[in-house]
């Protein structure tokens, strides 16, 4: 399909790709894109591995998924723009079409620059409605949802060396009704500051507060739930730490407390996150974070997630068209010694492989193979397997 594609833009699209696949209306560029994907999934429902009474058993089907969308896009992303983008995603099932669904992403990207001040942030929603994943995984059937999430920061520099900052964040989910699982919201606010060191290397200092809140779905028979308090801070560094390692590195301390007199959790944190380009063909990324979370499965839980993860690019021609991407994540969730999922203990772990290949810049092809194994001492365990084949369009 991708080679067939591939010599139809070159015989076809005697023009320029931009020409057919970037248009401009003044100032703006849309740029639409469409891909194609077939997989084989071993495990749809995400299903116990073992027969479990009450759970569907573990079913396998082939899937076809559409995705086209489009981006709008005003200025460069390198100073001020601002971006639209829309994207959808229909899943269709060979043997069980009655689990068909149909996903909607949408997000607003901006940034300003005006004198000292800088404004840059993103808005996004998820309209999901696919099977859920990890430990709030329902029993064999597909889950309604909406996701938003937002952060914004505000930055003003004092000096060539030294800027203060403001960070909001606000993140919710909405479950549809009669889900045992509690809709959530929280807000944070963070406050800080930045010094260079060097050119390219900055300390860094924050301190944090927000609130989180969940209600019960209707009908689902869950208790109300309290408002939880979380305030903490950080301390680290940024930017370019050597000539081929970069990112930020944070450390701190958080507490959680709960209303109507519920206990909470207190505990270290940690945010890193950093790129090191071993050479001009290869890069390899990691990624932690240890911070402390509310449970949407019951009430006034509090839990402490590590999460690591880290991902290996390798450009494999030296025209870089041929690409190979090695990546995985570990996820533990340790849950506080009291409530009603009391010392529970989970471990989330994916792996993938994929081949690219890139017939033009707006053409590429993906095989990959992705793994998915949650284990779970007071819920079930699952492992899931699937392989895709994708064809993209687009920039």
């Amino acid at each position: 399909m991708a080679a067939g594609l591939s010599a139809a833009g070159a015989q076809a699209w005697a023009i320029d790709a931009e020409d057919v696949l970037i248009y401009s209306v003044g100032s703006l560029q849309v740029k639409p894109r469409v891909a194609v994907s077939e997989s084989y999934d071993d495990n749809i429902f995400l299903s116990p591995s073992s027969p479990t009474p009450g759970f569907r058993s573990v079913e396998s089907d082939f899937l076809t998924v559409l995705s086209p969308g489009m981006t709008l896009q005003l200025g460069k992303r390198g100073s001020n723009h601002l971006i639209f983008d829309y994207g959808l995603d229909q899943t269709l099932y060979a043997d069980h079409s009655s689990e068909d669904h149909r996903d909607h992403n949408l997000s607003l990207e901006a940034k300003i620059t005006s004198g000292r001040v800088t404004l840059d942030g993103r808005t996004g929603v998820l309209f999901l409605s696919g099977v859920l994943s990890g430990p709030y995984n329902q029993p064999g059937q597909r889950v309604d949802r909406t996701a938003y999430a937002n952060n914004y920061r505000v930055e003003y520099a004092l000096s060539d060396k030294t800027s203060t900052y403001a960070v909001g964040t606000y993140n919710a989910t909405d479950y549809k009704t009669g889900i045992s699982l509690y809709d959530d919201n929280e807000f944070m606010g963070t406050g800080g500051f930045s010094y260079k060191v060097t050119q390219k290397t900055s300390l860094i200092g924050e301190l944090y507060y927000g609130q989180s809140a969940i209600s019960p779905n209707e009908g689902s028979f869950l208790a109300p739930g309290p408002y939880s308090f979380v305030y903490g801070g950080f301390v680290g560094a940024s930017g370019d730490f050597t000539k081929r390692l970069k990112g930020n590195v944070k450390v701190g301390y958080e507490v959680r407390e709960f209303g109507q007199n519920s206990p909470g959790s207190q505990s270290p944190v940690v945010e890193a996150s950093l790129i090191d380009s071993l050479s001009s063909r290869t890069e390899v990324s990691f990624t932690y974070s240890r911070r402390s979370e509310v449970s949407v499965q019951a009430a006034s839980q509090a839990y402490t997630a590590d999460s690591l993860s880290a991902k290996l690019n390798q450009l494999l021609t030296a025209d870089g068209k041929l690409a190979a991407n090695i990546g995985g994540s570990f996820v533990n969730s340790d849950y506080a010694d009291t409530g009603s999922y009391a010392l529970r203990h989970d471990v989330e772990i994916r792996a993938t492989v994929s081949l690219v290949y890139r017939f033009q810049q707006w053409l590429l092809a993906q095989l990959s193979y992705e793994f998915q194994k949650f284990n779970s001492n007071q819920y079930y365990d699952y492992t899931d397997n699937r392989v895709t084949f994708r064809v993209s369009v687009g920039y």
